[in-house]
Order: structure tokens, then C-alpha cells, then sequence
């Protein structure tokens, strides 16, 4: 059985610096409603021996940095529901992930 294919679109973006850069990515189902996303986190959530706090960058926390900023890694989660089904280090590879989880448990 392949991955269910969703219909993807842009969520937030950073518009800071001029052109703005993508931090979320939705996912709707056929319908329209919206099943998965994908979103960008500034900085890694464990760095050697430090630890890092989650800060929301907005009231819905759906945007999030993580301080202190560390070295890049995998950036971008994929989520279904509230739940984190993966991580990568591009947002086309956690677009796969988040499909990839959906046939392994069955559409909704």
C-alpha cells in the first residue's frame, strides 16, 4: 500500500528579512480538513549536556524557538493530530514522514 498523498499548503511564515520564510506547512485531506503538519523549529531540542527551553513564538504555540540556540539538525517536525510522528532535516522529507505514519495507521 503507498502513502496516503495529502494536499499541502503554506501555514505561517517568518517575514522577517525581507522574503518570507515558510516555518509550518498543513496537510488537508481531500476534503479539505486539515489532518498534518509539518513545522520548522529554530534549534535542536537536546544539545550535548544543556538543555533547551521551548519558547512559543505566538499565543497558539504552534511556532517555537528553542534557547539557547544550538547547532542545526533535524529542524522540521511532522505531526498528525498533536502528536510529533518524526523528525528531518527538510521539510519535503518530514512531508513523507507525516504520510508515511498516516498508512501505517490508516487515513482518518
Amino acid at each position: 500500500m503507498s502513502a496516503p498523498r495529502l494536499h499541502w499548503t503554506r501555514g505561517r511564515a517568518d517575514e522577517g528579512g525581507g522574503e518570507g520564510r515558510t516555518l509550518e506547512w498543513i496537510g488537508l485531506d481531500d476534503a479539505g480538513a486539515p489532518i498534518a503538519r509539518v513545522v520548522r523549529l529554530r534549534g535542536p531540542t537536546l544539545g550535548d549536556w544543556r538543555r533547551h527551553a521551548a519558547v512559543p513564538l505566538d499565543e497558539e504555540a504552534r511556532i517555537i524557538e528553542l534557547r539557547p540556540p544550538a547547532p542545526a539538525g533535524a529542524a522540521w517536525l511532522a505531526y498528525i493530530g498533536g502528536k510529533v510522528v518524526g523528525r528531518a532535516a527538510l521539510p519535503l522529507q518530514a512531508v513523507r514522514t507525516a504520510e508515511a505514519a498516516l498508512a501505517g495507521r490508516g487515513r482518518p
